[in-house]
Order: structure tokens, then sequence, then C-alpha cells
């Protein structure tokens, strides 16, 4: 299976959508955000009377695309001269229902008459499967007789119907060389109408539709998942009986609550409509990344699960998700960040740690961080580090489950010390082994928010020892890890220094503070540390911003550079902006996140990685970076009201 980067995602925190920039349907995940794919191909085309067949994805069509404002619906807007017609898709989930919603308006441009069919084609992978699957026309009863097309294996159930009924349609096989392939015979215009197939399957369907000159026409079509035909039956029929329009009002009303509750002063602050949408659908990304069932993220949605370029991203890293909670706790939603406690109480192992990553559910995703000389254990410390934030900020003391379990973690990582440095492991760009700044900077924030912890649950003598382990550990990264260039980015297992520029020694400045920036001497490090990935793993982009690879030499995506170095740079300079007064920390904070907010998708969002020089990007709807730039945004907003250090 090909990889195929989304431009934007849509969904509502228990199944998650993603779309391509011609409106292409590329993964709808259900029953979590984790899984299943369940979608490999949703593509729209046309058959216009005197030219032919045309996708939408071809080269005849202009486009754009965009979040409507204030809610996660995305429109999709195509134009071709060529054609003389123009098409917008409008796309958004119910609130409260495993229900897409999709409506296209097709527009006559040139003063001329126009007749058409409007087809939509269909490959299915109900449950993450190709095969062994069913999908059969039938008629759906309510809310009055039009015709349905479902598709099942198993309990994973899919329908779609359409508002004016589907004039044509065609199940088939899906197999490359198969007679009955509704995609190639999508392209004389003409569906045979065969109504039932089983195996590898594919479908599509279509209106006949008649344009009047300049006016347009609308069609909209709603697809439903379930585990059972009568459940999907009865969503599309319900929904159905009322227009789209009264569906998109009452899901304008469900986002805007939703962001009443966030509390984000930047959105009215910033100039700009362009970086607003951007900022939106930075938040967007965190909500719908974060499974409301699971009370847990994924990365970002997946796009590669076949691991044909990476790894994969559609599972929970404890780390990333931390970085995600800790932002929802400062943007008011505490609540929902403590969740994610609960979930890793229940996802811990045995022996305290915590794994690379999980599926949604708690078990153990695929990963290559498993041998105890490989793990990555920063994500333990991390996880610890926040939950220290969130129950500061909910001023409330841990349920004894989750208290547990931060003593199981903190266990680990005393046991897993040697002279107050860490044992080897992983670094967090899962790249080497060894002894790394990052993570020695994780286990005394881990500490810390340890002893913070202990002293809220009553237990003064386990702080005493959590702020004991605390400072062993800072004097061994101080005195270790420190070297007259900078920090170094650890050491090599057999113990040999490793001077390699690497961002993530920024860990000591952000997220963690380790280095006190009252006292002169660390904030001399801190600067040092600041200026050395300023003078080798930055580049300055043609809008005037920096971009920041993760370390030299990198080639993770192609050598692109990484939003969340980016962001991290200028989340470290935003602190030394904020110790020192100086404006020339703000102006590098502002050129970072001038970097990140120019290199979006069309549609806004933030990817894990991104073309400094070009309109490249990987890892789409990255949940980490969208967490620090809605943090990076908010220090700088904070900042401009008495700087004017944003543009």
């Amino acid at each position: 299976m090909a990889v195929f980067q989304p431009t934007a995602i849509i969904g509502n925190g228990r199944v998650l959508v993603t779309l391509g920039h011609s409106a292409e349907l590329m993964a709808f995940f259900y029953p979590r955000c984790d899984y299943a794919q369940n979608v490999r191909e949703g593509l729209t085309g046309i058959y216009l009377d005197g030219f032919g067949f045309s996708w939408l994805f071809g080269q005849e069509w202009q486009r754009q695309q965009r979040y409507l404002k204030g809610e996660a619906a995305v429109l999709t807007e195509l134009t071709s001269p060529l054609l003389g017609l123009g098409i917008s898709v409008c796309d958004f989930v119910s609130p409260n229902e495993p229900v897409l919603f999709r409506q296209w308006q097709v527009r006559s441009l040139d003063g001329k008459p126009k007749r058409l069919r409007l087809l939509h084609y269909f490959e299915l992978t109900l449950g993450g499967h190709e095969w062994q699957q069913a999908v059969q026309v039938i008629t759906l009863p309510h809310p009055t007789p039009r015709p349905a097309v479902v598709q099942w294996r198993g309990n994973f159930w899919f329908g779609v119907s359409s508002d004016l009924p589907f004039q044509q349609w065609q199940c088939g096989n899906a197999l490359s060389n198969a007679h009955n392939h509704p995609k190639p015979d999508m392209l004389d215009g003409w569906l045979n109408g065969q109504t039932l197939e089983i195996g590898k399957v594919a479908f599509a369907v279509g209106w006949q539709i008649s344009i009047p000159p300049f006016t347009s026409v609308e069609r909209t079509m709603v697809i439903a998942f379930g585990e059972s035909k009568r459940k999907v039956v009865h969503r599309l029929g319900r929904n159905l009986a009322d227009s789209f329009e009264t569906h998109h009002e009452r899901h304008q009303v469900e986002w805007g609550e939703w962001l009443k509750r966030v509390k984000v002063s930047f959105l009215n602050s910033l100039g700009g409509e362009r970086v607003k949408e951007v900022l939106e659908a930075a938040l967007w990304t965190m909500r719908l990344t974060w499974d409301k069932g699971a009370g847990a993220p994924v990365a970002a949605p997946e796009f590669d699960p076949t691991f044909e370029a990476s790894g994969g991203y559609g599972f929970c890293w404890c780390r990333d998700a931390s970085f995600v909670a800790h932002a929802f706790t400062q943007l008011g939603l505490v609540q929902k960040a403590s969740r994610f406690f609960d979930w890793c109480s229940r996802a811990q192992s045995p022996d305290g740690y915590f794994h690379q990553r999980y599926w949604l559910d708690g078990s153990l995703a695929p990963a290559w961080s498993e041998d105890h000389d490989n793990l990555q254990v920063d994500e333990t410390a991390t996880v610890v580090w926040a939950a220290a934030k969130v129950y500061r900020k909910l001023k409330e003391k841990p349920s004894q489950q989750v208290w547990e379990s931060i003593k199981r973690a903190l266990k680990f990582l005393s046991s897993h010390l040697v002279a107050g440095v860490h044992k080897v492991g992983m670094d967090l760009w899962e790249t080497f082994r060894g002894h790394f700044t990052y993570t020695q900077s994780a286990f005394v924030a881990a500490f810390q928010g340890g002893a913070e912890l202990a002293n809220l649950m009553g237990e003064q003598n386990l702080a005493k020892q959590y702020q004991a382990l605390a400072c062993e550990t800072k004097s061994a990264l101080l005195k270790r890890f420190w070297a007259k260039e900078g920090f170094l980015r650890g050491f090599t297992p057999d113990g040999h220094p490793d001077p390699t520029p690497d961002a993530s020694v920024l860990g000591v400045i952000e997220p963690f503070r380790i280095l006190d920036l009252t006292k002169s001497e660390e904030r001399a490090m801190a600067e040092r540390t600041v200026q050395r990935v300023l003078s080798h793993l930055t580049k300055e982009t043609p809008e005037g911003g920096l971009a920041i690879w993760r370390f030299s030499g990198d080639r993770y995506a192609w050598g692109m550079v990484s939003t969340p170095a980016t962001l991290w740079l200028g989340l470290s300079a935003a602190a030394l902006g904020e110790a020192t007064g100086k404006r020339d920390w703000w102006q590098i904070a502002q050129k970072c996140w001038l970097a990140v907010t120019h290199h979006t998708t069309p549609a806004g969002l933030v990817a894990e990685m991104f073309d400094p020089f070009g309109a490249g990007y990987w890892a789409v709807g990255h949940g980490w970076s969208a967490a620090w730039l809605v943090l990076l945004t908010e220090r700088l907003a904070e900042a401009q009201r008495r700087l004017s250090v944003l543009r």
C-alpha cells in the first residue's frame, strides 16, 4: 500500500478521518482513533458530456482547502477553466456518532449548461482486512425508500446513502484484472448496476446531474459505521431525515462550545486570518487525535500502515502524549489531561516502565525499543513529570491507582541509575543508543515531580528520597554532560563522549526547566546551549523564519527539518527572553514560530517534519507539534503585549 500524506483531518474524538487535497477520503479510523483504518481509497470523479472522465485529483483542477472558521469542518474548493466547472466539497463528522457528512456543490462557470455524472469510488478494508469482505446494494426504508450500499466484515459495518437517491452503482471485485472492477468502469461514465460482491471488493455510486448556466446543484452523502447492519441502517436513516444545513449548524455549535472552554487569549490578538486558521487547526489536531474512549492520543493519524517509509504513527507514545496532556492543562482542560494517567496505570509494564508505544487499548504496539538496553526510558520519566504538572493545576490528589503507578515508575527510574546517570537506552529520536543529556534531564524532572506528588500525597519521607535523587541526577548532568562548547548529546554505550549537535539538549531548558535561569551560571549554560543549536542546526527560511534539524546529519524524511525541534528552540529562546528581558531572544523565538506557521498543509495543519524551502511535509496532524505551537504562541502573545515581537 502506497504512502499518501493527508492534508486535513476531521473527527469527533471517537473516530478520526483523514482527507487529501482534492477531498479524497484517505482513512476512516473506527471504532478508535488508531484502529481500524477501514478505507483504502475514497475518490471522486466526474464524467462531463463533451469532455469525458476526470478525477478530482487530476491536473486539470486548481484547488484550495481550509477549515471553516471555529469548527473542524473542511471545505475543499476546486475549479477547472478547461471544464468550465467549480466543485466545492464540505466534510465534517457528527459530534456524537461515527457518521461522516459530505456535500458537493457543482457549479457551471462558463455560461454553458452542463450534463455530467458525479461518481464516488470506495475501496474499503473493514477491520483492517482486504479479504473476506461483502458489499451489497440495499433499499434504505427511512426517511423515504432510496438506495444504500452496505459493506461488512465481522462486526465492522459500513453504510452510505444520499439525500437525493443514487442513480448509478456497481459492486465489484477490487483485483486489478477483475472484469467487474468498478474503478476502471467509471471511466466511461456508466456503472453496470451489480448489487453484490464478496472477497476483495470495491464499489462506486453516483448521480446524473444537469446544471443550467451560472448555477449550481448540491448532493449530500452520509457515511455511517457501526457494529451491525441494523445500527448502520438506523444511523443512515436518522441522519438523512434532517438536512445537511441542520447537521452543520449542530456541528458549529458543538465546536463553538468546546472552543469557549479552551483558555486561549491569542486567537483574537493575532493579526492575519491565515495565522488564526493555523492556530485553530493546531487546537483541532490536539482534540481530534486524543481518543475520548481511551483517554490517550495517537502521535498522528496513520498514513503508512504497512511501514513502507517509517515505523508508522498511529500509536500512542507516552512522551508525545505527556506533552499534549501538559498543553491541555495550560489550556484549562486539566480534567481531560488527568484521564491520561488512568490510561498509563493500565498500560504500564509490571516493572514500572512504559514501552516505546502502544495501541490505544493499552496493548503493546509494533516496537523496536524493547530490549533492556534499548528502552526509551525518557518516556517513563516524562509521564511522571507531566503528572506533577497536571495534578498541581488540578489541585487534587491523584487516585490511589495512579499514585501507585507513579511510584512504580519512579522505582524503575531509580533502579535505572549508575552513579547518578541513567543506564544505556535509546534516544528520543529512536536512532541512537547511549546516555543522553535529554534523557538525563527527563530523569531530573521526574524525580522533582515525584517529590512534589509525594508531598501532595502526604508521604514526606518518600518526597525526601525523590528530592535527593533529583539533586543527584542534576549534579551528574551538570558535571558529566557539560563540555566547553555546551552540553554533549551524550555518551556512546561504551562511555565515549558524543558531541554531535542535537536539538534535544534543549531539554535542559524546555520543557523540563532543569537549569535555573535566575542563577547567572546556569543561565549562561542555557544561553550557550541555545547558541550551539543556532550555530549548527538552523537555516533561515524564505519568509524570514528559522528552521531546525533534529541533529547534525539527520536524513529522516528525506532530510526535512523537524517541527518539534523548531518549536523547541522557540520555547527555549522564549524562556531566555523571559529570564533576561532581552529582545534578541524573543526575536529568535518569533522566527521559529514564523517558520512553523508558514509551512503547514494547505488546510493549515502542522506536521512532524517539513521542507523549509518547499511545500513538502511528513506526518500530518502531529499532536506534539500542535501542542508546542499553541504553547509557544501563548508565550509570544504575552510578550507581544510588552515587546511587540509578533508580526
